[in-house]
């Protein structure tokens, strides 16, 4: 759209211009987005990586029949005005084998939008979709502003239909919508790492070698061995008993920073949407 804005720029429309969840699932390629969702979600599945052909073809013949339902699903529009769906990114540590990774995530989340007049300081309600069946969830508003592409896109409305079926295939039932072992961004499954394991500089000289530099360091009545440690520790090359452990840490504790630069980006998305609707 190299002529005109997209929907997402607009600075003032009216709750009418905002589409449904459904608006954007009917409007959206429909193999792009099975494909979207097929690598992001179902071929995490237990058991995709050894099912055979057959097995994954009937898979897909499945998530279709479910978007065409829920493309086709008979919705009453004002009944979701009340909620809004908006991509949230977060980064989430994978540890296995002794390899830690960072990981991406961009999901819809929903927030309750209706209060936002009288408190649009920021999010007040995430929620989820919960087990809302498809004629109320489909009719809630969807709102993709960001500094995304049109994959990224893809991704948020990807997650939006995984949350739908609980598993890619069927109507909501009993399943929660997320999984109890994710907190803040990280699986709990990793344990909390122990904590740092450090020797002091040069005893009373620490403070000394830190404000005066590296050669009032030698003045320190230590061993060679000692001595060495010291300055490896002066120059943040100490070895904690327990490296690993350490780097899992603070690789947590990022993931940690940049999930709240997430959701302060989220509430700010929320807050000039909820302006946008004012002003109109």
């Amino acid at each position: 759209m190299s002529c005109s804005k997209l929907l997402w720029d607009e600075q003032v429309l009216s709750r009418k211009q905002v589409p449904t969840v459904q608006d954007a699932l009917a409007c959206c390629d429909k193999q792009t987005l099975l494909y979207v969702v097929e690598r992001t979600f179902a071929s995490r599945m237990p058991g995709w990586e050894t099912a055979t052909p057959q097995q994954r073809r009937v898979a897909r013949k499945r998530m279709a029949r479910a978007l065409d339902a829920m493309r086709q699903c008979q919705v009453k529009r004002k009944e979701g005005k009340s909620y809004c769906v908006f991509p949230q990114e977060e980064f989430v540590v994978h540890i296995s084998g002794g390899r830690s990774v960072i990981e991406r995530v961009l999901q819809g989340r929903v927030v309750d939008v209706s209060s936002r007049y009288n408190c649009p300081e920021g999010v007040q309600n995430m929620l989820t979709f919960g087990c809302k069946p498809w004629a109320a969830a489909l009719a809630y508003r969807i709102w993709l502003e960001g500094p995304w592409n049109c994959q990224e896109r893809y991704m948020v409305l990807a997650s939006v239909f995984w949350q739908l079926t609980h598993q890619g295939f069927e109507e909501p039932c009993e399943l929660p919508l997320e999984s109890e072992s994710r907190s803040n961004g990280f699986y709990q499954v990793y344990g909390t790492c122990s904590p740092l394991s450090s020797k002091p500089l040069c005893g009373s000289r620490a403070l000394e070698a830190n404000c005066y530099g590296w050669d009032r360091m030698q003045d320190c009545a230590v061993s060679p061995n000692e001595d060495c440690v010291s300055k490896a520790e002066f120059m943040g090359l100490g070895v904690p008993e327990a490296l690993e452990e350490t780097y899992k840490e603070r690789l947590i504790a990022r993931v940690a920073q940049l999930n709240s630069i997430g959701q302060q980006d989220l509430q700010a998305r929320v807050v000039r949407f909820s302006q946008r609707l004012r002003a109109a």
